[in-house]
């Protein structure tokens, strides 16, 4: 009782100082994304310029940690700028809501005064504990309190994936780490306020928060558990009403349009405001612990009423703007559609003759497939590092002729089938007129020439089925296009970590759970193309189609098509809007 009774205190706090909250987020938010984030991006592609540096990966890090020291330590200034920003963000947000509470009135420079005095008072070590401060409140923070700052520091699907498929006892010991991490942050709610209104040092914090949490582990997750269900019931409850609404008047044709842009825009509104609500409950929950402080009272903020109008008016015209590109069909093109190593939902042994057949009746754009090198310098169709998961053989495709590798059964998905060669899969792609996207496996065993060879061998073919190629290795990509001007080469990247790279690369083939609107429009600008991987979810690739990406891979390929179906040929605008709302980030 005591945890809702604090819960709809909270609410009520919040509702009694929410236009000032609201301005307090929208301004905070309007300066990262329009001013801060532009100039980082800015300053990122400038010490990458003038280093010489094409791209960013885990595939060259190394190298440039020793050829290119400067750019290095350029980045590691800028990582510490953003580090620097993040606490300056959550100081300035907590500061004004902590004002707010005590019904102070300060003006703009006493905020910026006041994040000033505790950046400068906090240490080099000082940082190094925020972080680590802010990675562990984060997955109880990240139910509303975030920041745009922190977009790329996630962990991708795919290696999460590959934890729990691959090695399941790193992923049991990943579960139990979470929940340590998530009990912890509980445990250190109240550590930055210490710091902040009370002048604590990191050792008092820690001490201070640890006492006031003191068996209340169980009074907060509750709380946070009331905001992670009852809450998102409400809102998404509001936006499937406005759906219904709409499903009704699609029956009326000379109003479904105009209203369909209304009920759109109704929606994002009230989105806008869950994540307002979310960010301002998650600091008053931090700030419910903090004494009442005092400031020393000036004239308040005047910021005029037309200002606000403006803003609101601005808003308001981008929202029905947007709406109306995005149902007349301006806004987004059918993206193209990839069998990840050429199945779908499990029809067949990964990158097999049988699976090839079966998927291609789906008429997929392309199927993806992957090849290595031979003992004997030949090409084979395989994925892994080793034979061991699908064979159960402990030796790598490059230890063996591929003769021998013909004869081998694999098995996946309750199914068997032989390791095939790449001339016969290429053979049977070509007869069933099924286009491929062919990924160099950068693997041990490959030749020094391993490109090269394969491009006097299959270019002719290749450019004239339409097939394309990709890869992680930079290199390779480089090599393909220099042997291979013809044939559309991808650059595949598991992280975006540093914006565009520039290359003679056709495409982007981006880990999807990284990928943003940024990249894409950048990538677009210079007519690169941008695919996305491995999607499986409906939801994700709502998410992936509204950002507009030109191809979408993933191991579910009727699911694909299906959700292409119904972002692009139902005519109804109620199933539109319904699409949008699924795609859209929760703000909880």
């Amino acid at each position: 009782m005591g945890s809702f009774k604090e819960f709809k205190a909270l609410n009520r706090t919040f509702w009694e100082n929410f236009w000032k909250y609201s301005q307090i987020i929208i301004l905070v938010e309007l300066s990262i994304n329009l001013i801060v984030i532009p100039i980082l991006n800015v300053l990122t592609n400038s010490i990458l310029d003038l280093g010489n540096v094409n791209y960013i990966s885990y595939t060259n890090i190394l190298n440039l940690m020793t050829s290119k020291p400067l750019v290095i330590l350029g980045l590691l200034l800028i990582l510490l700028l953003i580090l620097i920003l993040i606490f300056s963000q959550f100081t300035l947000l907590l500061t004004s809501f902590q004002a707010i509470k005590s019904h102070a009135n300060l003006r703009w420079r006493d905020y910026f005064k006041n994040v000033f005095k505790n950046v400068y008072q906090l240490s080099f070590r000082g940082f190094g504990f925020f972080l680590l401060y802010f990675l562990i409140v984060l997955p109880i923070g990240d139910i509303g309190f975030y920041s745009n700052l922190l977009n790329k520091v996630k962990i991708p699907e795919f290696i999460i994936e590959w934890i729990f498929t691959e090695h399941f006892y790193y992923g049991a010991i990943l579960v139990i780490l979470y929940f340590v991490i998530f009990y912890i942050g509980l445990r250190w709610l109240f550590v930055l306020p210490a710091m902040i209104f009370e002048n604590k040092t990191i050792k008092q914090s820690i001490t201070y928060s640890w006492r006031k949490t003191k068996n209340q582990t169980v009074h907060y997750l509750v709380i946070f558990l009331i905001i992670i269900t009852i809450v998102p019931v409400i809102f998404e409850g509001l936006l499937f009403l406005i759906i219904g609404l709409q499903w009704l008047i699609d029956k009326i044709p000379f109003i479904r349009f105009p209203m369909a842009v209304i009920n759109m825009t109704l929606v994002q509104i009230i989105n806008y405001a869950a994540s307002i609500y979310g960010t301002s409950i998650a600091a008053l929950i931090i700030l419910s612990r903090t004494k009442t402080t005092y400031f020393e009272s000036h004239q308040e903020n005047k910021v005029h009423k037309w200002f606000w109008a403006l803003l609101a008016a601005g808003i308001l015209f981008s929202f029905m703007s947007y709406n109306t590109v995005y149902f007349k069909g301006w806004l987004l093109e059918r993206p193209v559609t990839i069998s990840h190593r050429g199945v779908d939902d499990g029809n067949g042994v990964q990158n097999s003759l049988p699976a090839l057949r079966k998927t291609a009746k789906e008429k997929p754009t392309y199927v993806e497939m992957d090849i290595q090198e031979t003992k004997d310098h030949q090409y084979v169709v395989f994925h892994d590092n080793t034979l061991n998961g699908l064979a159960g053989i402990n030796k790598r495709p490059s230890q063996l002729t591929l003769s021998q590798l013909k004869k081998i059964k694999i098995h996946e998905n309750g199914q068997t089938a032989y390791i095939a060669s790449f001339d016969d899969y290429l053979a049977e792609s070509t007869k069933l007129h099924q286009k491929l996207l062919i990924e160099y496996k950068d693997v041990n065993g490959n030749s020094s020439n391993f490109v090269k060879k394969f491009a006097h061998k299959y270019n002719h073919q290749l450019q004239h089925n339409g097939d394309m190629v990709h890869s992680l290795d930079y290199n390779y990509i480089q090599e393909s296009k220099k042997y291979m001007p013809h044939v559309p080469a991808s650059y595949i990247l598991s992280f975006n970590l540093s914006g565009v790279p520039k290359t003679h690369a056709d495409a982007f083939t981006m880990e999807y759970t990284t990928l943003n609107s940024t990249f894409i429009d950048e990538s677009h600008a210079i007519n690169k193309k941008v695919f996305a991987w491995t999607v499986n979810s409906p939801s994700s690739m709502d998410q992936m189609i509204f950002l507009d990406v030109d191809g979408i891979i993933t191991d579910n390929l009727s699911d694909l098509k299906q959700e292409i179906k119904n972002n692009f040929d139902e005519a109804s605008y109620s199933t539109r809007i319904f699409n949008y709302v699924v795609q859209m980030q929760s703000p909880f």
